[in-house]
């Protein structure tokens, strides 16, 4: 006699199922009665003096904090997050737990910090690579890394405005913001002419709520288009016509804050701007050598009748400084000559 063995179904069930014993997993943003305003950052200085009200008296000399700040696409800070405390001269740090933070805060970008109690504030070998994971775990996210500040009890060190950060330009610019960027870069080629209004309009349906940002961003566009005339074949007059037929076509930049004000931010029409280079030579730098430096830089408008990769800019305006990074400058700095 053979027997045979066959495999049995599992019953199925109709009607009330058994509830599976998976937890549900609820995000919270908790957001600090105490600090009811963090505000707005525009230079290395102001994140060094912010994080080192976050310590409690007399520990920045004592062990290392490891501190980061959260901010949303116009740069004013969410939020920041107190992540490790170490010895005496380490800590540690989680990138999956910064990372979840800035995600629950929908954060775009994010500045990292610590303090080194022994007084030198040169970055580690282990900061650096740090740094640099962080940053390329970050663009996958297109959350931006805008800078690593290293305190003392009387200094900083920033590796932005020391060039470590070695940005790809592609991933500065989150995704909406970039959008809004192409959008006004093609309506100035063909010669449509915005008002604020439509300007604004465009902006808002990409989320983009922010005067400033908007105003920024439009310039950004404009120097991109004008560069891309500066360095088409032509003659300087034909070049400079075209760029005052872009003058002509572009949204006035009228808005105004008490930072642009304060800071004396106001934006050089685009034809003067390229007439100044050429007065200069900036068109001369890559086939005569040498380089040109502009200390403060805005958007980069009057460097447009450079090559970008023979020019060193400044900016203390992080909106700005970042809208400089996509340009593919030699270097971008973010010193204050003030301080």
């Amino acid at each position: 006699m053979i027997t045979k063995k066959y495999s049995v179904l599992p019953e199925v069930v109709l009607g009330n199922i058994p509830a599976i014993d998976v937890p549900e997993i609820k995000v919270r943003y908790n957001r600090s009665s105490r600090k009811k305003f963090l505000g707005k950052i525009t230079t290395s200085k102001d994140v060094a003096d912010f994080i080192r009200h976050t310590y409690q008296r007399g520990d920045v000399l004592l062990q290392e904090h490891f501190i980061v700040l959260y901010l949303n696409q116009s740069n004013t800070i969410i939020g920041y997050y107190k992540h490790t405390i170490g010895g005496i001269n380490s800590t540690v740090a989680d990138v999956r737990l910064i990372l979840s933070v800035a995600l629950k805060a929908a954060a775009v970008g994010i500045i990292l910090a610590h303090n080194h109690p022994s007084g030198n504030t040169k970055p580690s070998e282990a900061d650096k690579n740090l740094t640099e994971k962080i940053k390329e775990a970050a663009k996958l996210m297109q959350i931006s890394l805008l800078d690593h500040i290293i305190i003392t009890k009387d200094s900083f060190f920033s590796f932005i405005d020391n060039g470590l950060l070695g940005f790809d330009t592609r991933h500065i610019l989150p995704k909406a913001l970039q959008e809004f960027v192409t959008f006004m870069e093609k309506d100035l080629r063909m010669g449509y002419k915005h008002n604020k209004r439509s300007v604004e309009a465009l902006a808002y349906s990409l989320k983009i709520d922010d005067k400033t940002e908007i105003k920024e961003l439009t310039e950004l566009a404009i120097v991109n288009v004008a560069r891309e005339i500066a360095h088409r074949q032509g003659t300087i007059e034909e070049k400079f016509e075209r760029i005052v037929e872009l003058y002509n076509n572009q949204m006035i930049l009228s808005h105004r804050t008490s930072q642009s004000i304060l800071l004396q931010q106001y934006s050089t029409p685009a034809p003067i701007a390229y007439l100044m280079g050429v007065y200069c030579g900036l068109q001369n730098l890559q086939t005569k050598g040498g380089y040109a430096f502009e200390p403060s830089a805005g958007n980069g408008l009057l460097t447009i009748a450079a090559n970008p990769e023979r020019v060193y800019v400044n900016e203390i305006d992080l909106v700005r400084n970042r809208n400089l990074k996509t340009q593919g400058y030699a270097n971008v700095f973010n010193r204050d000559a003030t301080a």
